[in-house]
Order: structure tokens, then sequence, then C-alpha cells
């Protein structure tokens, strides 16, 4: 093969890599222009229920009624941790009576007992196990990573929705449209 066609046939894959490149994003934007536009959500998360640390059930349906923020961790996961004690703040300042404030642990019970044992964390925690992370991708998280929140507004039409460590900042904006 000669210089011209080799350089010819790496422009091309080139372009063909830019171009599947640029449609992949414009699909994922669509289909998140698409779920932000009317705040539904695949799951209906008023209908499930979680076990607590203390071997009791919380149904969903007793949290309807106020915005609810919904959070997927892992004691295995460093930006989970870091993000837990402002998770704790937002619920201590506003879960008493604006916000429902829910940790889904993805994890297994013991990891999760050691883990509030150690720190000074009121926030209220249920185990959601290995199902967390299927649930959490029907809420629209696509990669399946953590730490994942969802907001829910009090009509139960979602607020938003953040992959990776929240701040402060998107809990006061959540805060702020939940009303």
């Amino acid at each position: 093969m000669s210089r011209r066609t080799i350089l010819a046939l790496a422009a091309a894959a080139m372009l063909a890599t830019a171009a599947g490149t640029g449609v992949r994003l414009w699909r994922v934007r669509r289909e998140d222009d698409d779920d932000a536009s009317d705040g539904t959500v695949a799951t209906d998360v008023w209908s499930l229920s979680f076990a607590r640390l203390d071997g009791s059930t919380l149904s969903m349906a007793g949290l309807r009624g106020k915005p609810l923020l919904l959070n997927f961790w892992a004691t295995w996961c460093a930006p989970c941790i870091v993000e837990m004690p402002l998770l704790d703040r937002f619920a201590r300042e506003h879960g008493a009576e604006r916000w429902n404030v829910l940790a889904l642990a993805v994890d297994q019970p013991d990891p999760v007992r050691r883990f509030i044992a150690e720190r000074t964390l009121r926030l209220p925690i249920a185990m959601a196990g290995a199902a967390g992370l299927d649930l959490s991708r029907q809420l629209g998280n696509r990669n399946g990573g953590l730490p994942f929140t969802a907001a829910f507004g009090a009509n139960g039409g979602k607020l938003g929705q953040h992959l990776g460590a929240v701040s402060a900042e998107l809990l006061a904006s959540w805060n702020k449209s939940a009303w």
C-alpha cells in the first residue's frame, strides 16, 4: 500500500469514529432532554419498600406528600463517604418539615451498621442491596455508578438527578425548585 492510501484510510477511520461519537452524544443529550421534559419516573418509587437496619420495613408510600431526596450509596464508595455528612446536614436542616431524605445502601447490612456506628450520621438509611443499582438505573442512572441521587417534588414528579457526590449548591437548587 502506498503512503497516500494509508493516510486516506486513517483519515476515513478518524472521521467514522468522530461521527459515531457525535451521534452517541446527540442521542444521550436527546434522552436527557426527554427525561427532564415531563418529570415522570419510569418506576413508581412510592410503591416500593426497603428493609431498615433494625429489621423493620420502610414503606415509601409513607413518604408521600413532601419532596423526596433519594440517595444511592455504599460503604466502599469513596465519593459516597465524602457526601454523607452533607446529606446528613441537609436531612437535619430540611427533613423535619420540608423534605424526606433517604439514603439507600447498595451494600450489606453489617458494613452499613459499622459505617453508621463510626460516624454521627442521623439521616434515614435503608437497605437496597444489589437491586438498588437496578432501581437507580430505572431512575436515570444510565452508568450504574455511585453515588446517585434523585430528587422528587411533593407531587412525585422528578426534580432532578445527579451521578456523583452532590454539592450544597445542587441541594439548595432542588430545595428551591421543590416548592
